[in-house]
């Protein structure tokens, strides 16, 4: 029996149904919330550190979402929860509450990276587009990230001009440079930092960051006030293990 079909319309199917399996995998495999920060440093949060840096990307498939959750599971224990973003919700000339389409930033500056290692955590984004059928999309990305030890400090010194100081006049500019143990790793260290007795330096922050793979750095140009007398400072700086202290500064009227 001869088949009915021509060898042009075999190809042209076969083609076909190619063409729609690799739609349905694209479709399947895209990412639309992923963490754009991979490397983290142990202990700490970016809220306890005052960074408000974002960590990942969202975007929206849809015209208007008339529902649009974003969540992430860091895969330690925590479980699920919605991060902040700026996608901000308008309402749509129905007067349905709506997010547009677009590309958003999210945030989650609670969470406190565990114990050193790596780990996949989950980011979902669920979505429903306004005017579909009813049934949400659900996006789900792995991400592999990587978690890293904090770098002990070995030195904190006043310095001006990259030299070491003892004085330096009220009103004046001073700087503090920081070293590290050993280079800091991919997320950087960030660095504790106390002054006493408070208030003599007018910026000084309560974390520095030292960028991945540097061993030194300084906080440059912080303004001292002026005392009546002279008076005396010394800025603590800790990440773990033993704190360091700087020389003690006189702080000349």
């Amino acid at each position: 029996m001869k088949s009915r079909f021509s060898i042009p319309a075999i190809v042209f199917l076969a083609v076909g149904i190619l063409l729609s399996r690799a739609e349905a995998t694209v479709g399947a495999s895209q990412d639309n919330m992923i963490l754009t920060v991979r490397d983290y440093e142990a202990g700490l949060s970016y809220r306890e550190v005052q960074s408000h840096a974002p960590i990942g990307w969202i975007a929206n498939p849809c015209s208007y979402a008339d529902n649009f959750v974003p969540a992430i599971d860091w895969n330690d224990g925590t479980g699920e929860h919605k991060p902040d973003h700026n996608a901000e919700t308008k309402l749509f000339y129905t007067k349905v509450p709506v997010i547009q389409n677009g590309v958003y930033l999210f945030w989650d500056d609670t969470h406190v990276a565990q114990a050193p290692g790596s780990q996949t955590v989950i980011t979902k984004l669920t979505v429903h587009c306004l005017g579909d059928p009813p049934g949400d999309q659900v996006f789900l990305t792995r991400n592999e990230v990587n978690v890293y030890a904090r770098i002990p400090v070995n030195e904190a010194k006043f310095t001006k001009e990259g030299n070491g100081v003892d004085s330096v006049k009220g009103h004046d500019t001073v700087d503090i440079t920081l070293t590290l143990d050993a280079p800091a790793p991919p997320s950087g260290t960030w660095v504790k930092l106390e002054a006493e007795p408070a208030g003599l330096l007018n910026s000084l922050p309560p974390y520095f960051h030292i960028p991945a793979r540097q061993t030194q750095a300084t906080i440059s140009a912080m303004e001292l006030h002026r005392p009546t007398a002279n008076a005396m400072l010394v800025v603590s700086a800790s990440t773990v293990g033993r704190t360091q202290k700087t020389q003690p500064l006189t702080i000349l009227p």
